[in-house]
């Protein structure tokens, strides 16, 4: 049985880029993100043009009901879950040093 990732935020960047290598590893891949699922569809071919089982997980993982969700839908799909990469994040409201920032756009790319 093949080992099952999980990439938050792996439809594009840096999370696809190991989405595609965890695939060619021999992984099946789930990937997470809030787009809708017919934006992400070329980044699910390209993981499974990798010789991977694709599956897209859209959910904001700072909702605590949506990853509770996400990770039943997982289960149900792929029966485990073996390989976490927490790459998921977002950017602050204003691009600015860190003691610059806002106690508002801190709290953001922390939750």
């Amino acid at each position: 049985m093949k080992r099952v990732a999980l990439v938050t935020g792996g439809t594009r960047g840096i999370g696809l880029g190991i989405a595609r290598h965890l695939a060619a590893d021999g992984f099946d891949v789930v990937v997470n993100g809030r787009r809708p699922e017919s934006d992400v569809a070329d980044a699910l071919e390209s993981i499974r043009s990798r010789g991977a089982e694709a599956m897209y997980a859209r959910c904001n993982i700072a909702d605590g009901d949506g990853r509770v969700e996400m990770i039943e839908s997982i289960r149900e799909r792929f029966g485990r879950l073996d390989v976490l990469v927490n790459n998921a994040g977002v950017a602050p409201e204003e691009r600015v040093d860190m003691l610059e920032m806002s106690e508002k756009s801190y709290d953001r790319v922390m939750g």
